[in-house]
């Protein structure tokens, strides 16, 4: 019995160990599956800022993952161009990586490709388009300032480039290629002839860094002003000195000749011409007065013999009188020739008088024939376009108004200028078709009214020679 009591215990442990090895199985199907949540993806490296990492994929998605909490494994860093494999926890949903948690990041460097041109232009937003077997290939890089157009460069570049694009191809490198013969071409092309001068500019225009229109802006010279000339270029541009640097400008904008000295050489040749005719005026004003004086004294001269002769006559006549006589004849006609002095000093400012009439003389004037197309309130418009200033001027007939549009008129005005002189209807225009067509019957009924009155006096005389008969 006790035997058999043991057995029984021995085969429920038995069973109780088996039980408990049974429920402790599923331990290691959960690790499983928490080892099936990590993923992979690998793309091109676009972009690496602020621990976000920027990758294009071969499904043709742009993925950004934040890698700060990542193991990042990288010989010299990552770089634009490269290979990126991303290992994460998590899911992506329609490009959205917000819901991933990187765990590491593997980077691949990438192989490195070389393409040579000749650059076609550079771009203001560090762009440079090269040409090369025929295609033309646009990259962006930071060093694009630093070549010109029509030079040779090698690009070394990383990542995929599909025909001309290049969205996916990154510049890590580009060198100018200048050859020796190149140089020797572009000598022997433009040569410079050295010189050190003060030029201006006749007007506003570019200073570039390069003799060419192609070549980057970097100033302007405004008209007028100077600038000294360092060299003069056979291809028709000129080296000057721009903020202490060596800059160019088109030589058809530059002249050797002052500007401000033109307009002082103008001003003294006015003043000297000025001068000129007020000289002139003066000596003429002093030639009139000497011969007004001559000819005051030849009067006073023959006035002094008239009074000598008579004075001798009147010696003979009565009895021979003192000389005292002649003596007093002979002063007393000295004040009738300093009376004559003052007459010819008041002939100088007469002359002086004169000198700004003879330089403000009108303008010529021309004349102008045409229909009235429109009448403002000091201004008349003809049919040839051209709108003339009726202020000041002479207005014959109704012309200032507006029953003067569609008149044949005649516009005198100044040749230099739209200021009418005078305006006056054409023979046979609407206006005087109007003036005479009235005047015709005006003068048709006065001549009616007049027949009438005539009639009726007539009536009346007959009338009362009845009345008188009867």
């Amino acid at each position: 019995m006790k035997k058999l009591t043991a057995l029984l215990l021995a085969l429920m442990m038995v069973f109780a160990f088996a039980a408990c090895g049974e429920s402790e199985e599923p331990e290691p199907e959960t690790t499983t599956e928490a080892a099936a949540t990590t993923h992979e993806v690998s793309g091109l490296v676009e972009d690496l800022s602020d621990a976000n990492l920027s990758i294009y994929t071969e499904a043709d998605q742009h993925l950004t993952f934040n890698i700060e909490n990542a193991s990042i494994e990288s010989e010299d860093g990552i770089k634009d161009g490269d290979t990126a494999i991303v290992e994460y926890e998590g899911k992506i949903s329609n490009g959205d990586t917000s819901e991933c948690e990187v765990l590491k990041v593997t980077d691949v460097a990438a192989i490195e490709t070389t393409i040579e041109g000749k650059v076609e232009s550079v771009g203001s937003d560090n762009t440079v388009t090269i040409s090369s077997n025929g295609k033309k290939f646009t990259f962006k890089t930071d060093k694009a300032s630093s070549v010109k157009t029509g030079s040779t460069v090698k690009i070394k570049y990383a990542g995929i480039l599909e025909g001309e694009d290049t969205s996916h191809a990154f510049v890590r490198s580009m060198e100018v290629e200048e050859t020796t013969e190149a140089t020797e071409a572009t000598k022997d092309a433009v040569s410079i002839k050295a010189v050190d001068e003060t030029v201006w500019a006749t007007a506003t225009v570019n200073v570039r860094a390069d003799s060419s229109t192609d070549a980057k802006k970097v100033g302007t010279l405004k008209k007028g002003k100077k600038i000294t000339r360092t060299g003069v270029l056979s291809n028709g541009w000129s080296r000057v000195k721009y903020d202490n640097q060596d800059c160019y400008i088109a030589s058809s904008y530059l002249t050797l000749k002052d500007p401000a000295a033109k307009k002082e050489t103008k001003a003294t040749k006015t003043e000297a011409k000025t001068e000129t005719k007020a000289t002139k005026t003066e000596a003429k004003t002093e030639t009139k007065a000497t011969k007004t004086e001559a000819k005051s004294e030849t009067k006073a001269t023959e006035s002094k013999a008239t009074e000598t002769k008579a004075t001798e006559t009147d010696t003979v006549t009565q009895e021979s009188q003192p000389d005292t006589d002649t003596q007093t004849v002979t002063q007393e006609t000295e004040p009738q020739t300093e009376e004559t002095q003052p007459q010819t000093e008041e002939t100088q400012p007469q002359t002086e008088a004169t000198e700004p009439q003879t330089e403000e003389t009108e303008p010529p004037t021309v004349t102008a024939k045409g229909v009235v197309t429109d009448v403002g309130s000091n201004s008349l418009t003809l049919d040839n376009g051209t709108t003339y200033n009726l202020k000041g001027a002479k207005v014959d007939g109704d012309l200032s108004s507006e029953n003067a549009i569609g008149q044949e008129v005649v516009v005198e005005y100044y040749e230099n200028s739209k200021d009418a002189v005078h305006v006056y209807p054409v023979s046979g225009s609407k206006s005087l078709d109007s003036e005479s067509s009235t005047g015709g019957a005006t003068t048709i009924a006065i001549i009616l009214a007049l027949i009438a009155i005539a009639i009726a006096a007539i009536v009346v005389f007959l009338r009362n020679r009845r009345k008188n008969a009867a």
